[in-house]
């Protein structure tokens, strides 16, 4: 069963973009003060290093620009293209093959 796209369906989506955006910066927030209390004062060396590398050079990017840059990240990028969904599909051609459909004498 095939089912109808609507702007209801797009406000959804970006919803839980917002939402999926907002767990994973709680859960960044939760790893840096993990990441933080390990390598403080007590631990040192080699491994403590390796966890600070991992979490400034993988998961900071990750979880951070990647995931939030208001231009080249996944975020961006998804409401961007939820945006044309409902810009050329909904507003633009379902309303003209509406009136099409009214009157297909008229059209092109």
């Amino acid at each position: 069963m095939a089912s109808i796209l609507s702007s209801a369906m797009i406000t959804n989506a970006q919803g839980s973009v917002s939402t999926y955006v907002n767990t994973a910066t709680e859960l960044y927030s939760e790893l840096q003060s993990i990441i933080n209390n390990l390598t403080s004062d007590g631990f040192q060396g080699d491994a403590a290093n390796g966890y600070r590398e991992f979490f400034v050079n993988k998961a900071t990017p990750a979880l951070g620009a990647n995931l939030t840059e208001p231009s080249g990240s996944l975020t961006a990028g998804i409401n961007n293209m939820l945006n044309t969904i409902k810009e050329q599909l909904l507003d633009t051609v379902d309303p003209n093959l509406g009136k099409l459909n009214q009157d297909p004498g008229q059209g092109a």
